[in-house]
């Protein structure tokens, strides 16, 4: 997809280490820990179930690891450079929520583009499973100290600000994380 990819290339390209962190660790694992949650939500199959439990597991520990390191780091900036990070924390959450919307689609099959994307905004399913995505993302970044005054009107604007206080993903059991996986051979 064009928006993941732009998005990727900006968290590569950039120097600075930390909208790394926010980039990955937050944004784009943060959907992605909220996608496979969903996933097992709806899978019928055991065996799958299982993988993607795992995947979870995996995922929350990444996730974990960067809200824990940023909220300590956040502090140590000044109100511009914090500004900066909460402005394209916004502009990541953005260009994954576009992510979504596949345009690229839309062209091959050669509809209208625009009445497209419209159709899948206003798509009450599609709204469900994008807020879905962002109920992870939300309360990490408040946690973090990067929902700022500037840019929670634009949060607000894309209907996401009000997950801003569900549990975040900064406290983790990393003993029942650190325990085997399957019980001791006997």
């Amino acid at each position: 997809n064009p928006n993941l990819k732009s998005l990727l290339d900006k968290i590569l390209s950039d120097p600075r280490w930390d909208l790394k962190f926010i980039g990955m660790q937050i944004i784009i694992e943060g959907l992605a820990l909220a996608a496979f949650n969903t996933l097992k939500m709806t899978a019928q199959d055991p065996l799958l179930k299982q993988i993607i439990h795992l995947v979870i597991r995996d995922e929350a520990r990444h996730v974990t690891f960067g809200v824990n390191y940023l909220e300590d780091f956040v502090e140590t900036l000044s109100e511009e450079e914090k500004e900066e990070r909460a402005h394209f924390a916004f502009e990541a959450c953005v260009v994954m929520r576009e992510r979504l919307i596949s345009t690229e689609v839309f062209e091959h099959f050669g509809w209208d583009v625009d009445a497209a994307r419209e159709q899948v905004l206003s798509s009450t399913i599609m709204a469900q499973f994008r807020n879905l995505l962002f109920t992870r993302i939300m309360p990490n970044l408040k946690r973090i100290g990067l929902l700022t005054d500037s840019v929670r009107p634009r949060f607000e604007e894309l209907g996401i600000l009000q997950f801003e206080n569900l549990v975040d993903d900064g406290q983790i059991d990393w003993a029942e994380l650190s325990k085997p996986l399957y019980g001791e051979a006997s």
